[in-house]
């Protein structure tokens, strides 16, 4: 007699994107714990990275602050307000989980500890509050939110393109010299368990269903492109993607607004 397996419903596949990437991420970190991993680790992205030029790693850490995130996410306003709404809502609990580990732990960056000769450094030289990384927190949440989101849209493949963007912008905070393999591992598993908050939140909070939710967001998401032009976020060398959101998300942001209704569901 053969038993068939049925086949995973929606909510078994929701749960799965929730778990395995958080868990393989909290895996590689506790591997790096007690080990030489870390500093191997470090020492060989690092230097991986030089082959690559310095304002391409400059633009993608750019990407990874939290208004250059939001500034991206807003530019998808108009045809996915649900991507914005969510991202939002997981922030409290990213700025938490971050800046609560940070404050706890205080944990020298790499440039604290090992001789500036042998490190690549670009941008700011960094010393403190190395634990975890928030650029990787904040790529691995809103990269949580979009696959999500698409996910109960059924468009698997959004899901799937926006792993990697969320991994090279981690891995770009190595590349800078700015932290450990262990922080942007930690950041990114816990990034990406704060995104599903907020999905979690959007589904039972649909304000962005609505004419002025939309708007309300369309304005939120102004200022944050607005508050990105003027910012110094330390890499001179990303300039080129910091200004690139900017205008991003204020085309996003007026689109929204201008149409005044929802465009899409997702």
């Amino acid at each position: 007699m053969t038993v068939s397996t049925p086949p995973a419903t929606q909510d078994d596949r929701g749960l799965y994107w929730i778990a395995t990437p958080a868990l393989l991420l909290a895996l590689l970190a506790v591997l790096t714990i007690g080990s030489d991993a870390n500093l191997a680790w470090f020492h060989s992205w690092n230097q991986w990275a030089l082959a690559v030029p310095a304002f391409v790693w400059a633009g993608a850490t750019n990407l990874g602050s939290t208004a250059g995130a939001y500034a991206l996410l807003g530019g998808a306003l108009a045809w996915r307000p649900r991507w914005v709404a969510a991202g939002l809502l997981a922030l409290p609990a990213g700025a938490l989980y971050t800046h609560g580990l940070k404050e706890f732990f205080a944990e020298p960056r790499p440039a604290a500890v090992l001789d500036p000769e042998s490190i690549n450094i670009i941008g700011k030289a960094l010393l403190t509050s190395s634990f975890p990384s928030g650029h990787s927190a904040t790529a691995f949440g809103i990269a949580a939110t979009v696959a999500l989101c698409s996910l109960a849209s059924g468009q698997r493949w959004i899901a799937w393109a926006v792993l990697p963007v969320a991994g090279l912008v981690a891995f770009s905070r190595v590349a800078v010299g700015a932290h450990w393999p262990l922080d942007i591992l930690a950041g990114g598993a816990g990034g990406w368990l704060c995104g599903a908050i907020g999905v979690w939140w959007s589904a039972r909070w649909p304000f962005w269903q609505s004419e002025r939710g939309v708007r309300v967001l369309a304005v939120v998401v102004a200022l944050i492109a607005v508050a990105l032009f003027f910012e110094d976020l330390g890499y001179p060398e990303g300039r080129w993607v910091q200004y690139a959101l900017s205008a991003w998300g204020l085309a996003g942001a007026a689109i929204a607004f201008a149409a005044g209704r929802r465009w899409s569901l997702a």
